[in-house]
């Protein structure tokens, strides 16, 4: 027996406080008391020797108790020997700035908080085969949301074009060129890296592995490893822009297939391994919003239906937070805000179906709230994904006019600031590309115009190019870097450093491109 919308955790004993009274461990961190009537729950301590002696009813019921969330939302109760008080075990909040944020400048739309009663969802794992389903909903978006990878701040990036070819902008020797990375299939977009790997997967939904080996780069097949898996989107961020990444021995990239169900891909220690994580019981996932960024262990998606869902890798629940009926998210990736690892404090940022922006922020005071942002002017709505974080308080985003936006706090104050689009110039900001003669076989020099530019962002999910740098996509296919200078303050300083030719460019290209071999 459980509790409603939760479960007792396996394997940890509970503990018996006094007759009628016994403590048992949830899985998502909570306790449960199991107590006779009117002897137990929040508002009942221990009862008097005298209170206890009377005729107790035979019939007992649940009250939850609350417990302090901690990283990884409380999952150690299934992998450590602990008994209830583990619930406030873990990455506890230490900061020394709890104070709360003051959002009074124009001051964001605050749903009410979050509801005590969450619901804990069970997962049907035998449901109904939906290969015949012919819309595809995460094909059609991924072009915008997994275009751009960055492989080494500063150094590599990788992009797919229309027709599937996949180059690298690589930086040798103080020298910019591009690569041309050849496969017998085309692909669609790149889905994660780990390691000195890149995760792609080609038009056919067969994830691959390009990595080097010595001297020889190499494809790898993971659809066709032992129970290999077809995947059609995956994680927006490999990390926090500056910060390396936490290694463990239980890593592992997460998915989604074409049918909404999210897949785990284990590639720690490269024992590499395939699991169905299934997928929420009312909805298919969408997208994942962020993994493991904000949480460790946890990663949250966004369902077809427009709602917030998170699920536990080591508990394998699921979980749905709570939005206000009137509240739809869009179906795009998210963006994790933490800025301080030792505070569990932060946000998720997403854009919703209208276009303004929506903050899923969590204090150790206030818990979980909603916050709405809205647009930066009226008239204009956010389109896309949002792009990167920088410093834990800068978010970029694009606009429907073709726009850069960033919303950044100043003091305690959210504000918005335009950093519109790259100057239209050709001559004064392209980047002029070039190879030394020992590139490789193959390589060409291209120059000159082609087609009509557009200098405006397009709807591209942007990626940060090091931790002072992010690189967008323009309408015409060319790549646009707006970088802080090493002498900026604070959140100012962001200017347009380049503008980049691509292979994928209507406009001028003006670029060395190599098979990389």
């Amino acid at each position: 027996m459980s509790p409603e919308h939760a479960k007792v955790a396996r394997n940890v004993p509970g503990v018996h406080v006094q007759v009628g009274r016994m403590v048992f461990p949830l899985d998502d961190g909570r306790l449960g008391e199991l107590h006779f009537p009117g002897m137990g729950g929040t508002d009942f301590g221990p009862s008097a020797q005298s209170t206890i002696r009377r005729k107790l009813s035979n019939k007992y019921e649940w009250s939850i108790l609350d417990a302090p969330e901690t990283e990884g939302w409380n999952a150690e109760y299934c992998t450590e020997e602990h008994g209830p008080t583990n619930c406030i075990s873990g990455a506890k909040n230490i900061a020394a700035d709890t104070e709360s944020n003051d959002l009074s400048n124009n001051p964001p739309s605050r749903r009410r908080k979050v509801e005590e009663k969450q619901h804990y969802l069970n997962v049907n794992r035998y449901q109904q085969s939906d290969e015949t389903e012919s819309y595809n909903f995460l094909s059609r978006t991924i072009d915008l949301n997994f275009h751009m990878r960055v492989m080494h701040a500063d150094r590599s990036l990788f992009l797919i074009a229309d027709n599937g070819l996949t180059f690298e902008y690589l930086n040798s020797n103080g020298v910019w060129l591009w690569l041309r990375h050849e496969h017998v299939t085309a692909m669609k977009g790149t889905l994660g890296s780990y390691n000195g790997s890149l995760y792609l997967v080609d038009v056919h939904g067969n994830l691959h592995i390009r990595e080097r080996n010595g001297d020889e780069l190499l494809w790898i097949n993971c659809t066709a490893m032992k129970k290999g898996r077809q995947v059609a989107s995956g994680s927006p961020w490999d990390g926090i822009p500056g910060l390396l990444r936490r290694v463990t021995t239980d890593d592992a990239l997460f998915f989604v297939n074409k049918r909404g169900r999210l897949l785990q891909f284990t590639v720690a220690l490269r024992k590499f391994k395939w699991k169905d994580c299934h997928s929420p019981p009312d909805t298919k996932i969408a997208f994942i919003v962020d993994q493991e960024v904000f949480r460790r262990n946890i990663i949250f998606v966004v369902g077809r239906n427009g709602r917030l869902y998170q699920y536990n890798r080591i508990t394998e629940l699921w979980h749905r937070h709570y939005q206000s009926p009137h509240l739809f998210l869009s179906c795009s990736p998210g963006t994790a805000m933490r800025p301080s690892p030792l505070s569990l404090a932060g946000s998720l940022f997403m854009v919703s179906e209208h276009g303004g922006l929506v903050e899923y922020h969590f204090s150790p005071q206030d818990g979980w709230e909603w916050v709405e942002h809205g647009t930066p002017h009226r008239g204009v709505t956010l389109v896309g994904a949002p792009g990167p974080c920088f410093d834990g308080s800068q978010l970029f985003v694009v606009g429907s006019d073709g726009h850069v936006y960033r919303r950044h706090m100043e003091g305690r104050t959210w504000r918005w600031t335009s950093h519109g689009h790259p100057p239209s110039e050709p001559a004064a900001v392209d980047e002029q590309s070039c190879a030394t003669p020992d590139t490789g076989a193959g390589a060409h020099y291209a120059d000159g115009f082609r087609g009509s530019c557009d200098g405006k962002v397009a709807a591209v999910r942007p990626v940060p190019f090091s931790e002072d740098a992010v690189v967008f996509e323009l309408r015409d296919g060319r790549l646009a870097e707006l970088r802080r200078p090493p002498s900026a303050d604070g959140c100012g300083g962001w200017e347009w450093a380049r503008i980049i030719g691509t292979p994928a460019s209507a406009c001028m290209t003006s670029y060395w491109t190599a098979v990389a071999t």
